[in-house]
């Protein structure tokens, strides 16, 4: 979808994987594999009420790996959306990078190439917008394209953070799990418009 002839909007760029979702060192290759965090539906409420553009930006090299197939890959995101819009919620958009590391493609983050698209395909401003994740990666890719970043503690990657201070980039914020992350956003919101 094309919004480039609207207004600039901001947008929030979530990791999926241990960020809406509980992650796994196996990778998730099926429905089945596939478990929402109990607070993830409520945190993109909120950021939705708020006027933000929820979009995912994920890498998912069990794709090049073939270790799930792209149908049952389309069926995680087509079960992931109709959760969250039965919340009454939305992801926006979904990009994602199949390729394994060693492929060394613009999509895989800690690169841009896919938020970038998302800027471009959504008209996004990007200093009002946050990226949310769950590894230094996320952090990375967030602060490279030149948003705030959030890290949760919610994923497989969450001993991390006691490394974090040696981190460069840092996290702008740090909070346990999606829904502070919101919570914060929320806040921070309310405090610009005083």
């Amino acid at each position: 979808m094309d919004h480039r002839n609207t207004m600039k909007t901001k947008a929030v760029f979530l990791d999926r994987d241990g960020t809406l979702n509980a992650d796994s060192v196996h990778y998730i290759k099926s429905v089945e594999e596939f478990h929402l965090f109990e607070f993830t539906a409520d945190a993109l409420l909120i950021l939705t009420r708020l006027g933000y553009k929820n979009i995912l930006i994920t890498n998912q090299s069990a794709l090049g790996r073939d270790m799930i197939t792209v149908k049952e890959f389309e069926n995680i995101h087509l079960n992931l959306k109709t959760a969250i819009r039965r919340a009454g919620a939305e992801i926006h958009g979904i990009y994602y990078c199949p390729h394994l590391p060693e492929d060394n493609c613009d999509c895989r983050k800690p690169k841009t190439g896919n938020l970038k698209k998302a800027i471009r395909d959504f008209n996004i401003d990007i200093s009002k917008s946050f990226f949310i994740g769950d590894s230094f990666k996320d952090i990375q890719t967030g602060a490279a394209a030149g948003c705030r970043t959030i890290f949760v503690r919610t994923g497989v990657d969450s001993p991390a953070i006691k490394t974090i201070e040696s981190w460069k980039p840092r996290p702008d914020f740090i909070t346990e799990n999606l829904l502070e992350a919101a919570q914060l956003i929320e806040c921070t919101e309310r405090s610009q418009n005083l």
